[in-house]
């Protein structure tokens, strides 16, 4: 299973009223409300899975982030977690537009039955690429037909 964790309101009001805002006003553009489309309103950063027969591939757009700026983990509850953290300029600069946000940008995903040991993660050209095998299915069970 995988499932995206939509509502992480773990940092500051002010990226909390942001989010809701920018979900507002996605839901009054949308002629119905398809809840997959109102998590991706939220989310810090956009992100594609592919569900293969063997894997899971996770594409995440991080646009000007070194790799050395973002975090992959995997923890005993089965959440993956993508953290990447841009720090604020140490320059004083006067902005005429400012549209790139600084600070932590977080995501979490349920995901079970992979295996961790073989877990394969890249950062090339602003996308993060993480492929997640699944474990395989026991073959030892026993089907039997319904008469």
């Amino acid at each position: 299973m995988f499932r995206p964790i939509p509502f992480n309101f773990r940092e500051n009001a002010e990226r909390g009223r942001e989010a809701v805002e920018k979900v507002l006003d996605f839901v009054a553009d949308q002629p119905c409300n398809p809840i997959g489309r109102v998590s991706g309103a939220l989310s810090s950063f956009r992100v594609d899975v592919i569900d293969t027969p063997d894997r899971y591939e996770l594409f995440a757009e991080l646009p000007g982030f070194h790799k050395e700026q973002i975090t992959v983990s995997y923890d005993d509850n089965n959440y993956l977690t993508i953290k990447a953290e841009r720090p604020e300029p140490d320059m004083d600069v006067r902005y005429i537009c400012r549209e790139r946000r600084t600070g932590t940008f977080e995501r979490s995903f349920e995901i079970d039955g992979i295996v961790k040991d073989e877990v394969a993660v890249s950062f090339e050209d602003g996308v993060l690429h993480i492929v997640l095998p699944k474990e395989p299915e026991d073959k030892g069970r026993t089907v039997f037909d319904i008469k």
